[in-house]
């Protein structure tokens, strides 16, 4: 890819990305290899709320460019994995990762003394508890977040499916959906799937927005 994205966050994070620049992202024959208006949205929360990454495992579900793993890492998450299931977007999404640096500015983004960032193939619904036990062997990750990822009614299944494996059981682990409406996908069908999977939620004051899921706690 030959273009160029420069993002300027909150916290002084920024970030350069090589994709495509496109005025219909759907019709590319990989949409991870642009920018999609609800990574932007899912960035702009991680920096106005830091503690929600901060010290925390993170994976990146459908993450294209690898913008919002990218942010998570700078702004100090202790294990980033940033993933998507498409090859080419994998490594286009490895070089951004590279060319980025780290959150002290001085180290390569890859790795640094406190923290790992990592880009890792993920197909939603399949081997997903191999992964997670490569991964996240001791209770899951902390955060599982998606930006812009809810565009295909069939999707759903698999996504929710793959979320609930790979988030911990723990107090406090979320699950941040950047929902933008695509393709006929509503919220009220997202949210449907959310809750027969036992999810609940905190929705933004607009429909589109960074939804924050959680395991329904037992009363």
């Amino acid at each position: 890819p030959g273009d160029k994205f420069d993002l300027k966050f909150s916290n002084d994070v920024t970030v350069t990305l090589s994709g495509i620049k496109a005025r219909f992202p759907h019709l590319l024959q990989s949409t991870g290899l642009t920018l999609w208006k609800g990574s932007e949205s899912l960035c702009q929360y991680l920096s106005a709320h830091p503690e929600s990454v901060t010290d925390k495992s993170v994976i990146e579900l459908g993450a294209g460019l690898g913008l919002c793993g990218i942010v998570a890492h700078k702004l100090g998450a202790g294990k980033t994995i940033i993933t998507d299931g498409d090859t080419d977007t994998l490594k286009n999404m490895r070089r951004n990762v590279a060319n980025n640096p780290s959150s002290n500015h001085m180290t390569p983004l890859r790795q640094t003394n406190d923290s790992i960032i990592a880009c890792k193939q993920l197909l939603w619904g399949k081997n997903v508890e191999a992964f997670r036990e490569r991964w996240a062997p001791h209770h899951g990750f902390d955060v599982v977040m998606g930006g812009d990822i809810v565009y295909a009614q069939r999707s759903l299944k698999p996504l929710f499916e793959t979320v609930l494996i790979l988030l911990s059981s723990a107090p406090g682990s979320i699950f941040l959906l950047s929902y933008v409406f695509r393709d006929g996908v509503t919220i009220d069908t997202v949210l449907a799937h959310a809750k027969q999977k036992g999810l609940e939620w905190v929705a933004p004051d607009e429909t589109e927005g960074v939804y924050v899921f959680s395991r329904r706690q037992e009363s």
